[in-house]
């Protein structure tokens, strides 16, 4: 049995410094490192145009986590009121909604969704103890947000998108549009776009979007006096520089991602492959599978290996130590779903020799749990 894990789950790729040096050059000739400099409006403008919106209709923020946080503020709702969320998600975003104020209430997801059911989540949002709703974009696939605004517009309740590993999949043209609800990107060094730690709260409501980024400047809105209790969420110039860089390649690194994806789809049987959460018409920098047995059996089976593997959401978070009083509707989907996805190896500069040591694993422990 290795001592160590050779092949991890993940090892994110940045753009080079290279690519970045000449944006700091700039920073070094304006002398501008914070506070909205000419690379942040630069960078706003770009991302803005990517998810084709305008750039007034974008908010950055240090992470998304935060981006939650502030768009649900932003919302001007009341403090104490319930959030309903998945558990089906990771922990970061019940993290937020405990930031703004709110108490997450966690609702079960469909199985062939993994989001909640939208009808179910109406119902529930008839409450007046429901104060707001934040709804996953499972690590990044598309689902429909034109029943979410329909949602958000039937209840009156603010409905926020956590598209943390979408970036991609809401670019303009692609298989999922920016919807009306405010949405936020995570631009994580762990996500198919990176700049280390970023975020991006996207609306197509300028004003919202504007008290975003009034609440990320301690509340001022251009005077030195606080007119909300805001804070400092604000990027620095050095975070914009990456993220210009990065925009520069990312043909380049989409490239890489839809062909690590190929080598999967490629090596492995067609039950296999059908089993992979992994999409044509967008990428993410994950790679889950719906496991027909225990992940965790499979998990020792990829240790023994030297292949590393993880549980991105564990069990869901209504199982986390932090939010186990937090009121829970029964979650049979979530309580399944924890027990059997499970993350594979998935990388920007996978090769052919990363895959089929997984793909061995994979068809062998497949031949046991099924028979085939």
């Amino acid at each position: 049995m290795p001592t160590v894990i050779d092949l991890p789950f993940a090892r994110p790729k940045l753009v080079s410094a290279d690519r970045v040096i000449p944006y700091l050059r700039r920073i070094d000739a304006s002398r501008w490192y914070s506070n909205g400099g000419p690379l942040c409006v630069d960078f706003q403008a770009k991302l803005a145009a990517f998810w084709g919106l305008e750039p007034e209709s974008v908010a950055l923020t240090p992470n998304a986590t935060i981006g939650i946080t502030l768009a649900l503020n932003a919302h001007g709702i009341k403090p104490g009121l319930q959030c309903l969320m998945p558990s089906w998600t990771f922990v970061a975003s019940a993290a937020a909604v405990t930031a703004a104020h709110l108490l997450p209430r966690f609702v079960d997801v469909r199985p062939d969704t993994w989001c909640p059911d939208p009808a179910y989540v109406e119902q529930l949002a008839k409450s007046p103890d429901v104060g707001a709703i934040l709804i996953v974009v499972p690590f990044g696939a598309p689902i429909d947000l034109d029943v979410w605004d329909a949602v958000a517009s039937r209840t009156g309740k603010p409905v926020i998108i956590d598209a943390a590993a979408a970036f991609d999949t809401l670019r303009h043209g692609g298989p999922m549009t920016v919807p009306n609800c405010t949405t936020v990107v995570s631009l994580h060094a762990t996500k198919v776009f990176g700049v280390g730690e970023g975020g991006a709260v996207l609306s197509r409501d300028t004003e919202l979007a504007e008290r975003v980024r009034i609440l990320s400047r301690f509340g001022f809105n251009g005077s030195r006096e606080a007119q909300y209790r805001g804070g400092n969420a604000k990027i620095s110039e050095y975070t914009a520089a990456v993220g210009l860089a990065a925009l520069d390649e990312w043909s380049d690194a989409r490239a890489d991602w839809q062909a690590a994806g190929a080598l999967y789809q490629k090596a492995l049987p067609s039950a296999i492959s059908d089993a992979l959460w992994l999409g044509q018409s967008w990428v993410t920098s994950t790679l889950s599978i719906r496991w027909p047995g225990l992940a965790s059996d499979l998990a020792g089976a990829l240790a023994r290996k030297g292949v590393g593997s993880v549980a991105w959401w564990g069990e869901g978070c209504h199982v986390q130590r932090a939010y186990a009083d937090c009121q829970a509707d029964p979650l049979p989907v979530t309580r399944q779903l924890g027990q059997s996805v499970l993350g594979l190896p998935f990388m920007r500069d996978m090769t052919g020799q990363d895959v089929g040591r997984v793909n061995a694993v994979l068809i062998e422990e497949w031949e046991k749990v099924c028979g085939v």
